[in-house]
């Protein structure tokens, strides 16, 4: 995974490379002009159907983009579409598991082969639980697209305003945990008191394919950028209908 995510950062820095010796036989670069690398910086606001499950405004992600730029002639609207890698971050107070159903035909417990969350108890043996981070990761490669708009100031620098999409894969998945050990036998000395770290890879049931609609608006290298995810989390009656609307702010150095 970490060689597919390098490979991606360099097909990034190439997009950069290319673009920005295209723009110096125009005459040189102005920053924030073209907009060839994006770094986007964003919490996700998790929509979900489930009152239970109680998820942090705060689960920051972050973006990065090599983008290329297509102009329309003299016309200050333009078109840019790139590749870049993603990472979204869902803190919650509960951690994604296999559901676990009785059969009274086998008399035992079964997979059901659905996702669900469970939630983090306050106490194991009337000690409290506490922890500092419980989080869902999420590793995306995306192409994104974008339609332009952009004003010249007298100043020389640019009023920008772009509407677009993007469609990722993704690449990983895991959940991490650090807190107080909360899961195992109940004899176990160390439930309750003992600190412990631990990730767990490859989350079932999660969609593949992601896709959703963009926007930002910005002065020179700085925007507000927003994410409005069309696709849900998990595959269709698989695991709860949620989907991320990502906040931000989107920096395009050159």
């Amino acid at each position: 995974m970490k060689k597919i995510i390098t490979l991606a950062i360099l097909i990034i820095t190439c997009i950069c490379c290319v673009h920005a010796q295209d723009e110096s036989k125009l005459g040189g670069i102005k920053m924030g002009k073209n907009d060839a690398l994006q770094l986007n910086f964003y919490t996700d606001l998790w929509q979900k159907n489930d009152s239970m499950l109680t998820i942090s405004p705060y689960s920051p992600g972050f973006d990065v983009y090599g983008m290329y730029h297509l102009s329309f002639g003299k016309s200050n609207v333009s078109f840019g579409f790139g590749l870049g890698v993603s990472s979204h971050n869902m803190r919650s107070d509960a951690i994604p598991v296999n559901e676990v159903k009785w059969n009274a035909d086998s008399a035992k417990n079964v997979l059901t082969g659905n996702t669900a969350f469970s939630l983090i108890p306050n106490y194991v043996n009337n000690k409290e639980i506490k922890y500092d981070n419980n989080k869902l990761t999420l590793t995306y490669i995306d192409i994104p697209l974008e339609l332009r708009f952009k004003k010249e100031t007298k100043k020389g620098k640019f009023m920008k305003f772009a509407i677009g999409g993007k469609a990722g894969y993704l690449l990983s998945s895991h959940t991490k945990y650090r807190g107080t050990k909360f899961e195992g036998n109940v004899s176990d000395p160390d439930l309750g008191t003992a600190d412990v770290k631990y990730k767990t890879y490859k989350i079932k049931n999660l969609e593949l394919l992601r896709y959703g609609v963009t926007a930002r608006i910005g002065f020179g290298m700085y925007n507000i950028f927003g994410y409005y995810s069309l696709s849900k989390l998990f595959k269709k009656d698989k695991g709860l209908d949620m989907y991320p609307i990502s906040v931000g702010i989107c920096l395009t150095p050159f």
